[in-house]
């Protein structure tokens, strides 16, 4: 059903059996339902207690349908269903009943989750289908957020272009990651809302990052980066360089900082530092003045003649991603 055209999607469910019920706008979002009406044949009295709904909606980034279902035995051999055609979960899949899950495969993400319905339990999947661009589409950094999960990189980009990973924020502060194009100058590091199952955005990070576990132990790492923000920013960019495309002064955090060479996020240039948080590094900062200031105007760094540049870009979403 995620397949269909929207124009026949509403027939095509008719045809099996449900009902139309209602219509209703969520979040900005147009919700079609559906309720199972069984075809009583001629002499047929028995009492048919079970509940089977369809939801379905067409969102931005995927075509969304959920089906729910009151009995849970149908529940457990549609999940048995997605198995045998190799959707996978990385999580126990013996807590069916009890713990929301997610399976993947290829375009596709199912989630189960339980609602009630007149105090009846309901037991749900939520099938949704990646749109993804045309490939000659993906030109822009940005362009990376249209993918959402683990699955979804390895279907559109190869298994042998995208690795699993783990990244170290700190010594206590560890999150499993996929990292796309790994040690080139085409790295991007997804790290994931839901680093479980390894879906849902949390931020793309690009440039000098040498604190993932591959790496660790590696010194040929590949220090420059290739993508190309719509902004104008890039990884390795001068702050002369920044400060133009900013048509603006902006700060950023001294060394001695818990946030070293982080540009502030308020900015009243052009651009956004909350979307893409940039990290600079300086070759000729080792002065206690410099390392002292708490905060550094960049216009007042360029005039001390510091030479700093674009280390590292942190890309974030401007919606939540989780598909």
């Amino acid at each position: 059903m995620t397949d269909l055209p929207k124009a026949k999607l509403s027939s095509y469910i008719i045809k099996k059996g449900f009902k139309h019920t209602g219509k209703d706008f969520i979040n900005d979002t147009s919700f079609n339902f559906y309720q199972f009406r069984k075809q009583r044949e001629k002499g047929d009295t028995t009492v048919d207690s079970s509940l089977h709904f369809i939801n379905e909606a067409q969102l931005k980034d995927a075509n969304c349908i959920i089906y729910q279902t009151s009995e849970f035995t149908e529940f457990g051999d549609l999940v048995n269903q997605l198995k045998k055609k190799g959707f996978y979960t990385n999580q126990s899949a013996d807590s069916l009943s009890t713990q929301p899950l997610i399976f993947q495969h290829n375009q596709y993400l199912v989630r189960t989750f339980f609602t009630l319905s007149d105090s009846t339990k309901l037991f749900n999947l939520r099938v949704s289908k990646n749109v993804f661009p045309n490939p000659k589409d993906v030109v822009y950094a940005d362009d990376l957020l249209a993918f959402t999960s683990h699955e979804s990189l390895v279907y559109y980009f190869g298994k042998n272009n995208v690795k699993s990973d783990v990244y170290f924020f700190s010594e206590n502060e560890v999150n499993r990651c996929s990292v796309l194009f790994l040690n080139t100058s085409r790295q991007v590091v997804y790290i994931w809302k839901d680093d479980i199952n390894k879906c849902g955005i949390d931020h793309l990070l690009f440039g000098g990052q040498q604190k993932l576990a591959s790496l660790s132990t590696k010194d040929n790492f590949v220090a420059e980066n290739n993508w190309l923000f719509k902004s104008g920013v890039h990884a390795g960019m001068s702050l002369y360089e920044l400060i133009k495309l900013n048509d603006n002064d902006f700060k950023f955090y001294g060394a001695n900082s818990a946030n070293s060479g982080l540009i502030l996020a308020d900015n009243s240039g052009k651009l956004n530092f909350k979307k893409e948080n940039i990290v600079l590094s300086c070759i000729n900062c080792r002065d206690d003045k410099f390392s002292n200031m708490p905060v550094i105007s960049a216009s007042d760094a360029l005039s001390e003649e510091k030479i700093l540049f674009v280390l590292t870009i942190s890309l974030t979403p401007e919606t939540s991603t989780v598909p």
